[in-house]
């Protein structure tokens, strides 16, 4: 999921030019998604049809559509979002991660249900994600 982030990570990058806030600020995003998969990697899986009958029920709702627009705003994020110092950046890092983690929990629902968890597959649900919240603005 962290390249979909690449736009945020730039454009903090270019408002701070600090290699090494960018780096915080990319852990503190990392971090979120740590955290919500260390549990599911310890839970069973649902099987797929009761999955992908979520994922699509979740895909309609209003967080997700909230989720989507606050991603889909990276410039948004940095100008009102704004935190100085290292933990201001790690701070905006988890809170950029948990917004992605509402637009992507639908997917991540499913490949843990279809047990689809290689690179491979990862790769391809990351480059839909990607898709998704950059190419179909005009859904929201």
């Amino acid at each position: 999921m962290l390249p979909s982030e690449l736009a945020f990570l730039r454009l903090d990058y270019r408002t701070a030019r600090s290699p090494l806030r960018t780096a915080v600020l990319s852990a503190g995003y990392v971090a979120v998604w740590a955290a919500l998969a260390t549990p599911l990697f310890f839970l069973p899986a649902p099987p797929w049809e009761i999955a992908v009958a979520l994922a699509a029920a979740y895909q309609v709702t209003p967080l997700k559509r909230r989720c989507l627009a606050v991603c889909r705003a990276p410039f948004a994020r940095i100008v009102h979002g704004w935190r100085d110092g290292l933990g201001g950046a790690f701070r905006m890092g988890v809170e950029s991660g948990i917004w992605c983690a509402g637009c992507c929990v639908g997917a991540m629902v499913v490949l843990l249900a279809v047990g689809l968890m290689s690179y491979w597959w990862m790769a391809l649900a990351g480059a839909a994600i990607f898709v998704e919240k950059r190419a179909f603005r005009w859904a929201t």
